[in-house]
């Protein structure tokens, strides 16, 4: 596999990189020509994985941390040690909030930055040296591509090669020699919280998770069977009794979803309707809801239906107060406001719903386990970026970038709500 790497020109590396092995990863001097050569020999920074981004090496201007605070804010208030690193980019979440990734000029240890203010900040240990951090690097591209150490799960699915593939990426990091010395701001290694930096900790637990579902016939993806009721329970599934199910879901696909596997009962972003009320259309749930006295007061004469609300049929709610329903002519999922008239793109399919409501309901057991967004939420979007990632990769529906500011796309905004806490 050809991967894209990030180089420096030696005349253009900053001195205050004094280390030697990182001089030499980012030059590329005294780089191992052989292509079959060790990635611990090679030359530059892989980039591309969409973990990370390198602007600051890129444009050679690595300044310190200092600078990049006096940008802003009082960098008087840094903490002297993390003041003199030096950022060299920042991991890649999608927001503004994207954390700065610094390196000891002197030592070469390579640090994440939270920093909510000056005097908060903290530096998290991310890899042991540049050489190291792209062997992880390296690790995450055959993970995706499904090749080198990887390369035996090509092909499979389930549950069992998910955790195969968390474990041989888990085992990239551990591998490495950390040491005791060096670290500086982030402390001596024994008083970490976990041995695994938690946002190799996150990668590790959730890239794999695209592998969980193999590709569908008629449907995305073809759920493992047990997969929904391991997770939720039997009860904890809603199905649909197939002599109920109206003429209205001619998708046939879809059909056998809702009456074989189910959705969710409730997983604290979506509940479904009620055996009763499961798939009516859009215009038989509006004059429903007319009719109820605690719903009355929503309408006032003049709200619009949809262009094609006989074909709608409404699966149930979701958080913010969207609706969400199956176009029954296709399958696609869509969302629409209670009262509204228009709908937007959800999900490709009731399949990647499934999933995308699974993976929710397994970040949350392991959030809990792992206290996955830190003590202060300060790994939350690192979390959202990486379950956004494992999404987009099985459903690029569920993710298609937004086309202006008024655009809205559901499952982002929802997984990166930090101040709602979804996470």
């Amino acid at each position: 596999m050809t991967r894209a790497v990030l180089t420096v020109p030696r005349e253009a590396l900053t001195p205050a990189i004094t280390h030697a092995p990182t001089r030499r990863r980012l030059t590329g001097a005294g780089a191992v020509a052989d292509a079959g050569a060790s990635d611990s020999a090679g030359a530059g920074l892989p980039t591309g994985t969409g973990l990370m981004l390198f602007p600051h090496l890129a444009e050679s201007r690595v300044v310190t941390v200092a600078h990049v605070v006096d940008e802003k804010d009082d960098a008087a208030e840094l903490d002297p040690g993390i003041a003199r690193l030096l950022a060299i980019g920042h991991l890649f979440t999608g927001s503004e909030a994207a954390h700065e990734i610094l390196l000891d000029g002197d030592t070469g240890r390579v640090f994440t930055l939270e920093m909510s203010a000056p005097r908060h900040a903290e530096a998290f240990p991310l890899a042991p040296s540049l050489d190291a951090l792209a062997r992880f690097l390296t690790a995450v591209s055959e993970l995706d591509a499904l090749c080198g150490r990887f390369a035996p799960l090509a092909g499979r699915t389930g549950a069992d090669v998910a955790a195969e593939a968390s474990a041989l990426l888990l085992a990239v990091v551990t591998g490495e020699e950390w040491g005791t010395d060096g670290w500086s701001v982030a402390g001596d290694p024994a008083s970490w919280d976990t041995a695994v930096p938690m946002f190799w900790r996150i990668t590790a637990l959730f890239r794999p998770l695209s592998l969980i579902a193999a590709p569908g016939r008629g449907l995305r993806l073809e759920l493992p069977k047990e997969l929904l009721e391991e997770e939720f329970g039997p009860e904890g599934l809603v199905r649909a009794d197939p002599s109920r199910i109206p003429d209205a879901l001619e998708h046939g696909p879809t059909r056998r979803f809702l009456a074989e596997a189910g959705l969710p009962g409730e997983c604290g972003l979506f509940w479904p309707c009620g055996p009763e009320d499961l798939l009516l259309t859009v215009s038989e749930d509006r004059e429903r809801s007319r009719r109820d006295p605690r719903l009355r007061h929503l309408y006032d004469g003049t709200d619009q239906l949809p262009a094609d609300a006989g074909h709608l049929l409404v699966l149930g709610g979701l958080a913010n107060d969207l609706t969400v329903v199956l176009d029954g002519r296709t399958g696609e999922v869509r969302h629409m406001t209670y009262d509204g008239d228009t709908t937007t793109q959800l999900n490709a399919d009731i399949s990647t719903l499934a999933f995308t409501l699974w993976l929710y309901s397994r970040e949350q057991a392991l959030a809990e386990r792992h206290n996955l967004t830190g003590d202060t939420g300060e790994f939350y979007y690192q979390l959202a970026t990486t379950m956004l990632h494992t999404l987009a990769t099985v459903d690029p529906v569920a993710c298609t970038p937004v086309t202006g500011p008024d655009d809205f796309r559901c499952w982002p905004e929802l997984f990166h709500d930090a101040a709602g806490g979804v996470l």
